[in-house]
């Protein structure tokens, strides 16, 4: 069965999977078997250093908001470091990366420094990409923000 948000009719298919069209915000979580909710944490450890947690599922659903935040984080006048903490990420897109690569171009820009805590999820997907030299990666946020400090 095609499914169309259009409000079209709905057409039986007999040649394999139902195709579905794309999802809006509201649907229900599909595929992942994760739950698509995106978490997000703020905490400012140290004058000039920000620690953007961020857990669940990166993808283009979820990328927006999470630029709209950094975007905000980004132009805060006082700024030195930004710690984006993506440990707790569970799934991970091709939009997670142009995300990261988004950050790092703003960042360098304002002379602000980048530290990024992949955990597993991420630092697949760096290596995968071949970009994982290009950020610096940390294992733990309290690592990064130790370094930041110093």
């Amino acid at each position: 069965m095609i499914v169309s948000r259009s409000g079209m009719r709905q057409v039986a298919w007999t040649g394999g999977p139902a195709i579905v069209a794309p999802r809006a915000p509201s649907d229900p979580p599909l595929g992942h078997g994760c739950a698509a909710a995106l978490r997000l944490a703020v905490e400012w450890p140290a004058p000039g250093i920000v620690v953007v947690r961020i857990g669940g599922e990166v993808d283009v659903a979820t990328v927006p908001r999470l630029a709209e935040l950094l975007r905000q984080r980004l132009t805060a006048a006082a700024l030195q470091t930004v710690v984006l903490d993506l440990s707790a990420v569970t799934f991970a897109s091709s939009a997670a990366v142009e995300l990261l690569l988004h950050v790092q171009r703003r960042a360098e820009h304002r002379g602000v420094g980048l530290l990024v805590v992949t955990g597993e999820v991420v630092l697949r997907l760096l290596v995968i990409t071949g970009l994982q030299e290009r950020f610096i990666c940390r294992d733990s946020a309290a690592e990064a923000v130790s370094e930041a400090r110093s």
